[in-house]
C-alpha cells in the first residue's frame, strides 16, 4: 500500500518529468529544426517546377531533400519523386513505392501529417493505399483538395522505433522528420549510423511519436537559414539543385 504522502511524492515526479519530457529542445547540431522554437509550416515543392528557392530573408528557416528521387525521369527529361507523390493537387507519381510511410501537408495548416501508407486517414476516410481502388480513391481526394503527399521510409511509429536492426546494414548520415506532442522537426545524426540506429537515437533524444527517413547520399541538400544568411549543412550547394525532383522548405508562419 502506497501512503498518501508518498503517492504524493510519486505523482509530483511523474509531473516533473512529463513537464521536462514537453519542454522545448534548444537548437544543437542534430537538431536543425523545430517548430515549438517560433512556430513554423512545411512546404513540398517540385523542381524545377518550383525554383527559385526562397531568400534566406523570407522567413525561411532550413530547406531540405524530401523524398527521394527516381533514375526515371518525367515528362521526358525532368526529375522524378520516387513513389506517390502530389503537389498541390496535381499528381506528379499516382504509383506506390515500396517504402511505408506518407507525408501530407494541407496548405491551410502548413503542418506535416506522418502516417502508413496501410491506414492513411485523412478528410473522415481511412484508406489504404496498397489496394489500388483504395490508392485511386486517397489520390481523388488529394487532387480535389490541392493537398501535397510524398512517400518514404518509416522510422517510429505511434511512438515505437519501426525498423530492426540489421547485419552488415549501411551506414550513411541520415536526416528525419520527425512529429510528436511538442509539434515537429528535423534530426541529423551527428555521425554516420544505419537506419536503426538514427532511429533510436531520436527517439532517445525526443521521443516522437511518427517519424520519416528523408533523402540524402548525393541528392543530400540542407540550407540552414537565420538572421538573413544561409548556412550549408548538406552536400550540394546553395544552387545545386539539377539533380533534386522536390524540396521541403521549413518556415516560420
Amino acid at each position: 500500500m502506497i501512503r498518501p504522502l508518498a503517492a504524493a511524492a510519486l505523482g509530483a515526479l511523474a509531473s516533473a518529468l512529463a513537464s521536462a519530457a514537453a519542454a522545448c529542445p534548444d537548437p544543437s547540431a542534430t537538431l536543425l529544426f523545430h517548430s515549438c522554437w517560433a512556430g513554423g509550416n512545411v512546404e513540398i515543392r517540385l523542381l524545377p517546377e518550383d525554383l527559385p528557392l526562397p531568400a534566406p530573408d523570407s522567413g525561411t528557416r532550413l530547406i531540405v531533400t524530401g523524398a527521394y528521387t527516381s533514375t526515371e525521369s518525367r515528362n521526358g527529361d525532368l526529375s522524378k519523386p520516387v513513389g506517390l507523390f502530389v503537389h498541390r493537387g496535381k499528381v506528379v507519381n499516382p504509383n506506390l513505392g515500396r517504402m511505408d510511410g506518407i507525408l501530407l501537408v494541407d496548405p491551410k495548416s502548413g503542418k506535416p501529417d506522418l502516417q502508413s501508407r496501410a491506414v492513411m486517414r485523412y478528410d473522415g476516410n481511412s484508406y489504404d493505399l496498397r489496394k489500388l481502388d483504395q490508392r485511386h480513391a486517397f489520390v481523388d481526394a488529394a487532387r480535389d483538395a490541392d493537398i501535397s503527399v510524398l512517400q518514404s521510409h518509416l522510422l517510429i511509429v505511434d511512438g515505437r522505433v519501426d525498423v530492426r536492426p540489421q547485419d552488415d546494414a549501411p551506414v550513411f548520415l541520415r536526416r528525419i522528420l520527425f512529429s510528436g506532442a511538442q509539434g515537429f522537426g528535423i534530426y541529423q545524426t551527428a555521425a554516420p549510423a544505419t537506419l536503426y540506429d538514427a532511429a533510436r537515437a531520436l527517439a532517445d533524444a525526443h521521443a516522437p511519436e511518427m517519424a520519416l527517413n528523408l533523402d540524402m547520399g548525393s541528392y543530400d541538400y540542407c540550407q540552414r537559414q537565420a538572421s538573413g544568411t544561409a548556412k550549408s549543412c548538406g552536400l550540394l550547394g546553395a544552387d545545386d539543385t539539377a539533380k533534386l525532383s522536390n524540396i521541403l522548405v521549413l518556415q516560420a508562419p
